[in-house]
């Protein structure tokens, strides 16, 4: 073999090799986009949706208990169920999140922390669900409601971009199909090409 058959070999080898690496690497980064997003949604979505369930469900208990003006509810769960809530919150803070989700935990810990406040300075005999009680309570089935919403919206985001990931995957793996055939062709044609000898 002849060093110019030897380098037509080398350069046909060395364009295979670089489009095989160039596929590889966009698929990987197709893939990692889809990862990123399926984690997303798992870790930051619907644990949060998690998250905000449990929250909803403790300030319906309470709100139910200063409904009822249940006093003992308020002099032996309060105290926990607050901790509860105050830490379901700081988890959920944990979560990933965008800055309009941001904007409304802030309103939530806001009205938490003014619940709390209305408890400290209630006296035993005080009517417990009072107009400022309701709308604090409002307030915070508005930002729980909020959230929720949020949760969804950035969960379809999520979904568009592992779904849009996977079609550039395909429409790549097809383009690829095409590339290597056309390649093919002309790496033979390189390869398998004798020029005339002059005779």
């Amino acid at each position: 073999m002849n060093t110019f058959n030897k380098f037509k070999w080398f350069i046909a080898i060395a364009v295979v090799f670089l489009l095989i690496l160039a596929t590889n690497l966009a698929d990987k980064n197709y893939f990692k986009q889809v990862e990123n997003s399926v984690d997303n949604i798992y870790s930051e979505r619907l644990l949060a949706k998690e998250l905000l369930f449990d929250v909803s469900r403790k300030f319906h208990k309470k709100e139910l208990a200063y409904a009822l003006n249940d006093t003992t509810y308020l002099k032996t769960q309060n105290d926990i169920v607050n901790a509860e809530i105050s830490e379901l919150l700081e988890l959920f803070d944990r979560t990933g999140s965008t800055r309009k989700e941001d904007a409304i935990k802030k309103k939530l810990n806001r009205h938490h922390d003014e619940l709390i406040n209305l408890e400290s300075n209630l006296a035993s005999n005080d009517l417990l669900y009072t107009t400022e009680c309701a709308e604090i309570f409002s307030s915070i089935n508005s930002a729980i409601v909020a959230l929720a919403s949020e949760q969804v919206i950035e969960g379809k985001n999520q979904k568009f971009i592992a779904r849009n990931a996977i079609e550039n995957a395909n429409l790549f793996s097809q383009v690829e199909i095409f590339l290597l055939i056309f390649l093919g062709l002309i790496l033979q044609f390189i390869v398998l090409y004798q020029p005339r000898k002059k005779s």
